[in-house]
């Protein structure tokens, strides 16, 4: 329940905020608890009206009851956010829909949240992490794996370029069911790292993967017959035409863009 709402000298929206009941039972034993005094938790929500917010909940604190329970202090918890956490639900999920849909950076978000780069990359990787990691089904039905590399630089400002493979279910693509979903993100570009990659999961799901499509790297071939012998390895479009363009521009046969039409062109 909202009691309350200003904007400080630091152009933030703070909101002053309050459980509509009290929950006073213990987390760790269930036992109930005898209210001791209050506590304001701070939380970072959505940006309001471009200002960044902070959400500023009173909440009760309790003295527990049960005899063995180890826990003698405890606060209520909200629904909003988690434990320990210094962001609403809503803010992460949002956070993730800026870097996914609006092509946001990490910067932007982290300006317009008023919060740290660090803390707002965090989020958004453990997010990203949970969505990937925590779905059970999410190996399931791939017969088309995509093996890419991406030249990844994970740290803010300097640092030291690096390579990571990427691992996609083109299946869905290829049966028009809908878009090709992330399966991983693995550091390093080699065969190994696709070996381990497949010997990590079941001999069910690397059995059924049919196709694997991959760029010119000799390292995912050689990883390919030898942990996914039945599956057939083959060069994706992208990397495709861009090696046949190459190779024109070597003979000196294009100088620009390609001025035939496909149907030329066959």
């Amino acid at each position: 329940m909202i009691t309350g709402a200003s904007i400080d000298a630091a152009d933030v929206t703070i909101i002053q905020a309050r459980p509509r009941q009290g929950l006073p039972f213990c987390p760790s034993c269930g036992a109930e608890g005898v209210l001791r005094d209050h506590v304001v938790r701070v939380l970072t929500d959505v940006p309001v009206a471009g200002h960044p917010t902070r959400l500023h909940v009173r909440l009760p604190r309790y003295r527990c009851t049960g005899t063995q329970c180890p826990q003698r202090i405890f606060q209520q918890r909200l629904d909003c956010a988690a434990v320990g956490a210094k962001t609403t639900n809503r803010c992460t999920r949002w956070i993730l829909q800026r870097l996914a849909i609006d092509k946001m950076s990490i910067s932007a978000v982290a300006r317009a949240l008023g919060l740290g780069w660090d803390l707002v990359n965090n989020l958004a990787v453990d997010a990203a992490r949970t969505l990937v990691y925590d779905d059970p089904t999410h190996l399931e039905g791939v017969r088309i794996l995509g093996v890419d590399e991406h030249k990844w630089k994970h740290v803010r400002g300097g640092g030291e370029d690096s390579y990571v493979t990427i691992l996609v279910d083109l299946t869905p693509t290829i049966e028009g069911t809908g878009p090709a979903r992330l399966l991983d993100v693995q550091a390093g570009r080699s065969a190994k790292v696709l070996t381990d990659w497949l010997a990590e999961h079941t001999q069910e799901f690397r059995d059924r993967i049919e196709v694997v499509t991959m760029d010119g790297f000799t390292g995912y071939h050689s990883a390919t017959k030898e942990a996914l012998p039945q599956a057939t390895p083959v060069m994706d479009p992208f990397h495709t035409v861009q090696v046949r363009r190459e190779a024109l521009c070597v003979r000196g046969w294009v100088r620009g863009p390609p001025r035939w039409s496909v149907a030329a062109d066959r």
